[in-house]
């Protein structure tokens, strides 16, 4: 493996990777529900015998492995190990400038942003995770403001 010694770099290439990932996930999705009916149906499986449940179940791992469901879960599974090893060395990587520390703290608030709830009426919404999104995201924004204002003086 190459080492990438630069933490825009490695946020670059990190992005990349979960843009990928995001393109799986909305095909995987789209195969799901491309499968046949019964699939979606497990309570119809209440009041069958343990060997009608183990066909039914034989028939979906068939249905979901024709559609091609087996190799986007062993490529998302691929994506998943290299996003992380990409994560870890970037988490030994120093920042050398503000546009690579924007990067970082850019790449985090996104992922904090996709799993955190900043609508009240959510019912999974959390004040305190939304008030952290809320810091991180003035953070960046500030950042990006004195990378503009050098940017401007440099010119």
């Amino acid at each position: 493996m190459t080492v990438i010694n630069s933490s825009t770099l490695l946020v670059r290439r990190i992005t990349d990777l979960q843009r990928r990932r995001d393109i799986l996930l909305e095909r995987q999705d789209r195969l799901r529900r491309s499968l046949p009916e019964w699939a979606f149906a497990p309570l119809q499986l209440a009041g069958m015998s343990s060997a009608e449940i183990r066909g039914m179940m034989q028939e979906m791992s068939r249905a979901e492995s024709d559609a091609g469901l087996d190799d986007l879960d062993r490529e998302l599974e691929q994506l998943d190990q290299r996003i992380e090893e990409l994560e870890n060395e970037l988490l030994t990587t120093p920042a050398r400038a503000l546009d690579s520390i924007h990067a970082v703290l850019d790449l985090a608030l996104s992922r904090f942003r996709g799993q955190t709830s900043s609508d009240p009426q959510d019912l999974f919404y959390d004040y305190g995770d939304a008030r952290v999104l809320r810091l991180l995201e003035r953070a960046t924004d500030d950042i990006q403001a004195l990378l503009q204002e050098s940017h401007r003086e440099a010119v």
